[in-house]
C-alpha cells in the first residue's frame, strides 16, 4: 500500500537517520517517543536555550525530530517572527528573561564541567556496576514469572539510561558546539579545530586495546594471533583466555550493529572478536598524541582568533567533554539494550516452543508489558497478529522516508537575541546541524566531508545488512554504512577506513576516524547505492571523495 507521510505535529520535522533505519521495534519507539522530549526540555532549560525541547516521533517506522519553540509551539509554522518582534519578546517575556539569566550563569561558571566530572568520578562506575548486576542474572535460569519481572527491571534501566545519555549531551555536545560556533565566527577551518580534540576520547579505542592484549598473550603462548579463528584457539593459552573473558565480561552483551534490540551483541558475533585480534596483531598502533605537535597546532589556530583567551577556554571545555559522549553511550544504552535483547531471545525461544509465536524472532514485535503478559499466559496478541506486525515492519523498512515533513524551517537569525541566549542557541544549532551531512554536498555523488590526511584503498564491506556485514568484516576492509554509532566501535577498530552516507563533523563515524587515525568520508552522497561489497575503493579524505577503483 502507498504510505501517507503526515507530520506527527505542528512545525518542521527532519528525518533522523543517524540512529538507525526505518522499521524500529515497538520497545525502541516507545522509549524514544515518550522520553526524548522531557529530557531535552530540562537540558535546554539548564543551558538557557530559546527552545522548549527536541522531540522525536515516528511516521511509518521512520524517526523524525523537531526543535520545539519556547513560545507558540502549538501554532508553529516554521517561520521566525520579524526581528523587531523577536528582539522585544526576548527581553520582555518572563521565560526569555529567565533563560537569559540562566544562559549567562551556565557559560560563566561552566557548570557543565561539574556534570562531566561527576560522570568520570562517580557515575561511570555506578552504571558499570548496575549493568554487571543485571548481567549476572541469567534469563534462562528464571521461570516465566521471574523472567517477566526481570524484563520489567530492564525496562526501568533502559528508560533511565536513555534519559541520562541525552541529559549528558548538554555536557558533552554542548561545549563542542560552543567551540565550533565561535570557530565559525572567527572564520576557522572547522575540521582543523575538531582535529585538536584527537586523543581526548579514550573509550573510543577500548576494543583495539583489548585486541592488543589478547594478541600479545597468544603470541607469547605460541599461537599465531594473525591466524586465530576459534574461541578454542584463544583459550588454549590461559593468559589469552583470561583476557578474552575480561573483554567479554565488559563488552560481550553490548549491541554492536544497531541501537535497536534486533541488533547483534558481541557474544553473538565471535568472528568480530577474531578480527579484532588479527587486526591488533598486524596493525601499527595509532600514533599517540604528540604534545609538541599538538601545542604547535593549537598555537597556529589561536593566532587566527580575535580572543585567544576565550579560544583556550572553549578548547579546554571541549576536550574535557569530548570523551564523555562515546564513554557514556555504551554504558547507558548499548549494554542495557544488549541485556534486554538477551532476555527477549530467551522469552522468544519459550513462546516459540509452545506455539505462541510462529517464529521466535517475532518476540521483537512485543513491547515489554505485552511480552510480560504473554509469559503470564495472556491470550493476545496471537501468533498470527504478531506475524502481521512483523510483515508490517518489514514493509516499513522498504520505504523511502522524506527528508522533511511539514513546512521548510526558516534559517534562524540569532542577532536579535540577547547575548546569553544567542550564545546557547549558537551552540545548540551548531551541534544539531553538524550531526547531519552538509546539504551543499547533496548533489555530488560519492563526496562528503573528509576526515584524515592520508588516502586509503581497500575492499568495501557494505552494511546494508549491518549484522551480516559485521560478521563478514575482514581487518583492513572499508566499512560502508548508512551511519555508525558507539555500538559499532568494536568493528570500526578493525576497519582500514569508513564511509557513511549520513553524518557531519560531529557524527560518531567522524569521532571514530579521528581517534583511530583512519581515513573517512562522512555524509557521503550515494554511498549505499553506488558502492557494493567487494568493490575496491579509494578514500581520499583531503578531497572528501570516494573512488571506485575496481568493481566487485
Amino acid at each position: 500500500m502507498k504510505p501517507t507521510w503526515t507530520p506527527p505535529g505542528p512545525g518542521s520535522w527532519v528525518c533522523e537517520r543517524s540512529h538507525g533505519s526505518p522499521g524500529f521495534t515497538p520497545l525502541y519507539r516507545r522509549i524514544v517517543s515518550e522520553h526524548t522530549a522531557p529530557t531535552y526540555r530540562q537540558v535546554f532549560a539548564d543551558y538557557g536555550g530559546a527552545v522548549d525541547t527536541l522531540d522525536m516521533q515516528f511516521v511509518n517506522g521512520a524517526c523524525y525530530r523537531r526543535l520545539v519553540p519556547l513560545v507558540g509551539a502549538a501554532k508553529d509554522t516554521g517561520k521566525v517572527p520579524p526581528k523587531p518582534v523577536l528582539w522585544l519578546a526576548t527581553r520582555l517575556h518572563p521565560e526569555f528573561r529567565r533563560r537569559e539569566k540562566q544562559a549567562r550563569s551556565t557559560m560563566q561558571n561552566r557548570s557543565f564541567l561539574d556534570d562531566i566530572r561527576a560522570w568520570n568520578q562517580r557515575e561511570r562506575g555506578q552504571w558499570r556496576a548496575e549493568n554487571l548486576a543485571l548481567q549476572a542474572i541469567d534469563p534462562a535460569s528464571l521461570d516465566d514469572a521471574a523472567l517477566a519481572q526481570h524484563l520489567g527491571h530492564l525496562d526501568q534501566h533502559l528508560v533511565k539510561g536513555w534519559r541520562r545519555h541525552h541529559q549528558l549531551h548538554g555536557s558533552d555536545l554542548g561545549p563542542i558546539g560552543d567551540l565550533l560556533a565561535h570557530a565559525k565566527q572567527w572564520g576557522l577551518d572547522l575540521t582543523a579545530v575538531m582535529g585538536l580534540l584527537r586523543g581526548a576520547s579514550p573509550a573510543t579505542v577500548d576494543a583495539a586495546r583489548h585486541g592488543t592484549k589478547m594478541a600479545e598473550a597468544l603470541r607469547a603462548g605460541g599461537v599465531d594471533p594473525e591466524a586465530v579463528s576459534s574461541v578454542e584457539e584463544i583459550r588454549s593459552v590461559p593468559a589469552a583466555g583470561a583476557a578474552l573473558d575480561d573483554y567479554l565480561d565488559e563488552f560481550g552483551w553490548r549491541l554492536i550493529s544497531n541501537y535497536d534490540f534486533e541488533g547483534l551483541t558481541l557474544n553473538e558475533v565471535p568472528a568480530a572478536v577474531f578480527a579484532i585480534i588479527r587486526r591488533a596483531a598486524v596493525a601499527n598502533a595509532s600514533e599517540p598524541t604528540n604534545d609538541g605537535a599538538h601545542h604547535t597546532r593549537v598555537a597556529e589556530i589561536r593566532s587566527q582568533v580575535s580572543d585567544p583567551a576565550l579560544f583556550e577556554e572553549l578548547l579546554d571545555s571541549a576536550r574535557q567533554a569530548y570523551g564523555v559522549r562515546d564513554d557514556n553511550g555504551p554504558l547507558t544504552w548499548e549494554w542495557p539494550a544488549g541485556l534486554t535483547r538477551r532476555a527477549y531471545l530467551e522469552a522468544g525461544s519459550r513462546l516459540g516452543a509452545n506455539g505462541r509465536l510462529l517464529d521466535a524472532s517475532h518476540v521483537f514485535e512485543l513491547d515489554i508489558p505485552e511480552l510480560a503478559a504473554l509469559l503470564a499466559g495472556a491470550a493476545s496478541p496471537t501468533a498470527d497478529e504478531l506475524a502481521d506486525r512483523a510483515s508490517h515492519r518489514d514493509w516499513e523498512a522498504t520505504l523511502e522516508a522524506p527528508d522533511l515533513l511539514g513546512p521548510t524551517p526558516a534559517e534562524p537569525d540569532l542577532s536579535p537575541l540577547p547575548p546569553g541566549i544567542r550564545r546557547t542557541m549558537g551552540l545548540i544549532l551548531t551541534a544539531v546541524t553538524m550531526l547531519d551531512p552538509d546539504p551543499a554536498q547533496a548533489d555530488t555523488v560519492l563526496s562528503g566531508l573528509g576526515i584524515g590526511t592520508k588516502p586509503y584503498t581497500g575492499r568495501a564491506q557494505v552494511a546494508d545488512d549491518a549484522n551480516r556485514a559485521i560478521q563478514d568484516m575482514k581487518p583492513g576492509d572499508v566499512l560502508v554504512a548508512p551511519w555508525t554509532a558507539p555500538s559499532y566501535n568494536a568493528v570500526l577498530s578493525i576497519a582500514g577506513g569508513v564511509v557513511v552516507q549520513e553524518g557531519g563533523l560531529l557524527c560518531h563515524a567522524a569521532v571514530m576516524a579521528r581517534e583511530l587515525d583512519i581515513p573517512a568520508v562522512v555524509g557521503c552522497t550515494g554511498a549505499m547505492s553506488e558502492i557494493h561489497t567487494g568493490d575496491l575503493v579509494e578514500i581520499d579524505p583531503v578531497a572528501g571523495v570516494v573512488r571506485i577503483v575496481s568493481p566487485a
